[in-house]
């Protein structure tokens, strides 16, 4: 562990008193000063809060914070009971089950230790936590990470805007109870304002507050609110990005405002000296550092902790299934358009990265209110920006779907599945009305057919449900098939500067040749440890883990079975190819 000599990461209570034109009444200004530590010692003895820790984000993040930071306190897990399973057997089974974990295990068998799970929902008010847990939580956490969301893109408006809006903000409001509070991290989505040809690293506020929805929400009933959604959607495709970005929105607001803390807390026990006022009849205001993370299509890992780990059919994943079962033979697709895509341990990378640097940097840059008088807090606003990083890999490592069908289709007549119903191919049409045509005599007529005869022959017809799902997968995706976005992305950057920078730049005065040597190896190893790089990214070599990955992780298929399956396709070729030349004799 390195210990850095720049002390707490946490502001002082004070600070050099500034003249500024007030902006609200009983306001004084104050600039907050920060200390840049390093990130292991960030991290060092804190204890997490992560919400969305059974997802597949969820995993990554819980093995990348374990392992890298071994003197991590606890992490506390918000979890849903779930078919009257226990939480502590559902987390023993997600442990043992799961091959992300392994490393995480061979370094450190009792890791399962730190991790507390908390019975919640981000569903119900306050949470769902009881007040044993709650108070718990209130003393230890420091950092938390919110990943819970619901990603499908056909949830109605009023599921959607409960689970990633309303439970945002309960989650919001838990944070500002932690005494130890540091930094809060939002996992959005880079596709929230997609109503915006040019996506900016900025916060788009809404024009209708969250607040007011949530009213809307709750008198309007169902039926009604999704006849108007699309007015309230402003050009997104579904609800799932329109709800994503009045979360941002409320994000954004409690930056901006900070809160303001009626207590005074000590050194000692929180408990012990509370009072509602300081000495001058004061609200005492603490800052609320947070960052918004916004990833594009997750994908599977790049590098940790093992290559092309994926355990979810989401986004090009999916596609990626269909296609290399020769299912998938048509889609609607400009094929010279991005495609943007993202590890998700890149997006862990950032995520990490972000929490240290809008705690220890970001926010010492700007100026707060010190104080401000209980008279006036209702008109307590001012103009500042949230931290949000927009992951994406289109600034620096560009690929369009054209160059992801060339990279992809040889890739799985390479490593096949072993069950698969045509020769790996598929047509991309401009033409929207082309590809339906195509789906009709690929997709459509050959279904119908085959389930005929397997109905003939007393089976259970399957062909018609399998391309159903496809074809509502593929028409979720056409929205980003067919457009294009321009994303800006200079914080990845920002942050791998500053990354390197801290560790560069960091002096101690300590003797100790042993924690020198520490600190020389962090420098050589940390930009490796937390690469967001994404210009050392080869898209051929990724494809060919992405393809690996999908065969053993989602697909549960033993590696020593691509031969036979090989052999298997190479029937297909021959018969397919037979069946073209019988044709045109």
């Amino acid at each position: 562990m390195i210990h850095s000599c720049s002390g707490s990461s946490l502001p002082s209570s004070s600070g050099s008193s500034q003249s500024s034109s007030p902006t609200s009444i009983g306001m004084k200004q104050t600039e907050r000063k920060f200390s840049r530590i390093l990130l292991d010692d960030f991290y060092s003895d804190q204890s997490i809060l992560i919400t969305g820790g059974t997802g597949f984000v969820g995993k990554v993040l819980i093995e990348k914070l374990l392992y890298e930071f071994p003197e991590i306190n606890k992490i506390y897990l918000l979890m849903r009971a779930k078919n009257g399973q226990p939480l502590h057997s559902r987390l023993s089974e997600m442990f043992e089950n799961n091959a992300i974990f392994e490393r995480l295990r061979l370094s450190d068998r009792d890791f399962h230790k730190k991790i507390y799970p908390i019975n919640g929902d981000i569903n119900l008010p306050g949470l769902g936590i009881n007040p044993i847990d709650l108070a718990e939580l209130k003393r230890n956490v420091s950092i938390v990470f919110h990943s819970a969301a619901t990603i499908r893109f056909d949830e109605p408006l009023k599921y959607a805007l409960t689970v990633n809006t309303l439970g945002t903000k309960r989650i919001i409001e838990l944070s500002k109870k932690f005494i130890n509070f540091k930094s809060f991290v939002h996992i959005s989505t880079a596709y929230c304002t997609v109503d915006r040809s040019n996506i900016e690293e900025k916060v788009i506020f809404e024009p209708i507050d969250p607040d007011k929805i949530f009213e809307m929400s709750d008198w309007i009933d169902d039926d009604t609110i999704d006849h108007i959604a699309p007015m309230l959607y402003r050009g997104r495709p579904c609800s799932y990005h329109y709800t994503k970005s009045l979360a941002e929105h409320l994000l954004a607001q409690e930056v901006i405002n900070g809160f303001y803390s009626r207590r005074v807390i000590t050194n000692k026990n929180y408990e012990d000296d509370c009072k509602d006022e300081d000495e001058d009849g004061d609200v005492k205001w603490r800052p609320f550092p947070a960052a918004i993370v916004r990833p594009s299509i997750i994908t599977p890992s790049w590098r940790d902790p093992i290559p092309g780990w994926i355990d979810n059919y989401n986004g090009t994943t999916g596609f990626m299934v269909v296609l290399g079962k020769g299912v998938l033979r048509s889609m609607h697709v400009h094929k010279d358009y991005l495609c943007d895509l993202i590890p998700v341990d890149v997006v862990i990378n950032t995520c990490i990265l972000s929490a240290w640097y809008a705690s220890t940097v970001y926010y010492s840059q700007q100026t707060f209110p010190k104080t401000l008088t209980i008279q006036s807090t209702e008109s307590s606003t001012r103009n500042s920006d949230v931290f949000v990083v927009n992951c994406v890999s289109g600034p620096s490592n560009p690929i369009t779907w054209d160059e992801i069908r060339r990279i992809a289709t040889p890739l799985m007549f390479r490593y096949p599945s072993e069950e698969i119903f045509r020769v790996p191919f598929v047509r991309y049409h401009r033409s929207k009305y082309l590809n339906q045509l195509n789906v009709l005599l690929e997709h459509t007529v050959p279904a119908a057919i085959i389930d005929f005869v397997f109905k003939f022959f007393g089976l259970t017809p399957i062909l018609n449900q399998v391309y159903e799902k496809v074809h509502r997968s593929t028409s979720a995706l056409e929205f980003f098939t067919t457009n294009e976005w321009t994303f800006v992305s200079d914080n990845m950057q920002i942050l791998s500067n500053e990354l390197n920078r801290s560790y560069r730049e960091h002096r101690c005065n300590s003797k100790c040749s042993k924690h020198h040597q520490r600190i020389q190896s962090a420098r050589e190893s940390i930009d490796e440890r937390f690469s967001i790089d994404l210009r050392r990214l080869i898209w051929k070599d990724y494809f060919k883990h992405y393809v690996l990955g999908i065969r053993k992780y989602l697909l549960k298929e033993d590696p020593g079975t691509i031969s036979k399956a090989h052999n298997q396709m190479m029937m297909l070729v021959i018969d397919f190819n037979d069946s073209i030349l019988s044709f045109r004799i």
